[in-house]
């Protein structure tokens, strides 16, 4: 038998085949499978994320303008990263994404960091969702006590998530199509409002760009001031943007995600960013960035600038509809790092980095050992039923998005390392299913981008007078973490960086051989040149 600790041993752990325990055992027999039963309208929804909360502490932070420079500059990052994390994952579709290919094309060490890192960080974020959605019920009902909504919001996510993943996707699907719909009418709504079609009749235009600005300071003046305010708020920025390397992670479990991925990689980052560039611009137009109901912790929608402009313009009814989808947020946010998390888990398993049980599936295919350990930090929750929701919010941002961070510089690092193990093997880009433009430059500049903002995040607090704790430990703590990881698996495992010319590439272009064989026998129907280029077309929108 194989040393469980040589780098060969875990080069041949990523074969869906044969894969070690987490005790150095090789499984008796094949667990239960997880089943393909996310289409791609799943997986663009999945990947939704809210604006509701968050975009005010932007907006007063920075200035219209200054978020959203913001927003345009994470969206651009988040580009980098879906084109990378595009090609690879086709290339490589497998369950528990990025931090598999990690394993698969840097070292064992490095994905088992990565994805203990965003396994414990996606768990302890669960009861902060169950919190935010107990907190919002109290907007129309104070009489009931939260722990009552918590556990039964709880219980929802929990059963959902042990049932079929087509139950799942589905759930997303609704959720997410309500937020849309939210989202789009609050942009109109907003436009109107700007333009004075609001009850009170109130032309604003960009009024608010002048005064009292398109640009706030923070910690120091003029122009550099303007600078620091912009560079605060892209940790936040970063967090809407966060969910777009899902795609990676749910791989196997999409039907044809050779195909599907691609173009959902490219629609979740254009609809994203879309929702996101047109919602930020619309708030900065209809709200002054220094107004005072920006700064309440209420934990509800009253913070929202959305609710701020149209409470103004005499539209009272907002905050109900807000809250309402606000809550839906929180418990598919919650639910949806219960998905993230267990297949991460399950990830782990099939690569030797977790105990081998974590792979069993029940009947339904759902990985019900990785769901179940999981939620087990679920009862933290109960530990924070009080007035201070937002606040906690906001740690629980920063902590979520500094491991998103931390994903996203190791996409990055493996993309780099698959590209020169191409070169190195003589293979040609022009062989993979997917190609993604302007690289390796494109995943340089991301790599760079993605590190300045992780190392900076915290920059604030460094500053005389300015230091909390709460403020170092949510922006570096989780690098820490990943550090302290990182070295414990590298010396537990001896692990080694995997040579360029020994990266398992084979066996993944003899699958794309035979797909494209399969496909050739079976033939497609010819729609014609019209149909094809309006599908083109669509497939981009």
């Amino acid at each position: 038998m194989e040393d469980p600790k040589s780098s060969s041993a875990f080069i041949a752990a990523t074969d869906m085949e044969a894969s070690l325990s987490g005790h150095g055992s090789i499984r008796a027999e094949p667990p239960e499978e997880i089943k393909r039963d996310l289409s791609s309208r799943h997986i663009n929804m999945i990947a939704i994320a809210g604006l509701f909360l968050g975009s005010g502490k932007v907006l007063s932070i920075a200035g219209p303008a200054g978020a959203l420079l913001a927003y345009t500059f994470m969206g651009l990052v988040t580009l980098g990263v879906s084109y990378t994390t595009g090609e690879i994952t086709t290339f490589m579709p497998k369950t528990g994404g990025f931090v598999r290919h990690a394993t698969h094309f840097v070292e064992p060490a490095l994905g088992a960091a990565v994805g203990w890192n965003f396994w414990y960080t996606m768990a302890i974020v669960v009861p902060t969702d169950m919190s935010a959605a107990a907190t919002i019920i109290q907007f129309w009902n104070t009489s009931v006590h939260p722990a009552v909504w918590i556990t039964i919001f709880s219980v929802c996510i929990v059963v959902l998530n042990f049932l079929g993943v087509r139950l799942y996707g589905e759930s997303e699907v609704i959720f997410a199509s309500l937020k849309i719909m939210l989202i789009i009418a609050l942009i109109i709504g907003g436009l109107v409002i700007d333009l004075g079609g609001g009850p009170d009749g109130k032309r604003i235009g960009f009024a608010y760009w002048e005064n009292p600005g398109a640009f706030n300071e923070y910690i120091m003046t003029g122009s550099a001031g303007r600078f620091l305010a912009f560079w605060k708020v892209l940790l936040t920025a970063a967090f809407s943007f966060g969910n777009v390397q899902i795609v990676a992670i749910s791989g196997s479990e999409t039907r044809n995600p050779r195909k599907i991925i691609p173009a959902a990689t490219r629609k979740t980052f254009l609809r994203v960013f879309l929702f996101y560039f047109l919602s930020i611009l619309i708030v900065g137009m209809i709200v002054k960035y220094n107004d005072p109901s920006l700064s309440l912790s209420t934990g509800n929608a009253a913070q929202s600038p959305f609710v701020i402009a149209f409470e103004r313009a005499g539209v009272s009814v907002l905050p109900s509809i807000i809250n309402g989808v606000v809550c839906t947020s929180a418990i598919s946010a919650g639910s949806a790092c219960i998905f993230f998390a267990s297949r991460t888990l399950y990830g782990l398993s099939r690569d030797g980095h977790a105990p081998a049980f974590l792979q069993k599936c029940n009947r339904y295919g759902t990985p019900h050992y990785a769901v179940g350990m999981t939620c087990l930090l679920l009862p933290l929750v109960y530990l924070n039923v009080g007035n201070d929701s937002s606040v906690v919010f906001g740690w629980f941002v920063n902590i979520t998005t500094v491991s998103g961070l931390i994903g996203w510089v190791v996409i990055q690092v493996t993309y780099l390392r698959f590209y020169a193990g191409l070169k190195a093997q003589g293979y040609s880009r022009d062989q993979l299913p997917y190609r993604s433009p302007g690289q390796p430059y494109v995943a340089w500049a991301t790599l760079i981008a993605n590190v300045l903002v992780l190392l900076t995040s915290g920059f604030d607090v460094f500053v005389d007078g300015n230091f909390t704790a709460a403020g170092f430990l949510t922006c570096y703590l989780n690098l820490a973490i990943f550090a302290v990881l990182y070295v414990f698996f590298k010396f537990w495992y001896k692990s080694k960086i995997i040579p360029l010319d020994v990266m398992d590439l084979k066996t993944e272009f003899e699958a794309i051989r035979r797909e494209k064989e399969e496909e050739a026998q079976l033939g497609s129907p010819d729609d014609g040149k019209f149909k094809t280029i309006v599908t083109k077309i669509r497939n981009w929108i």
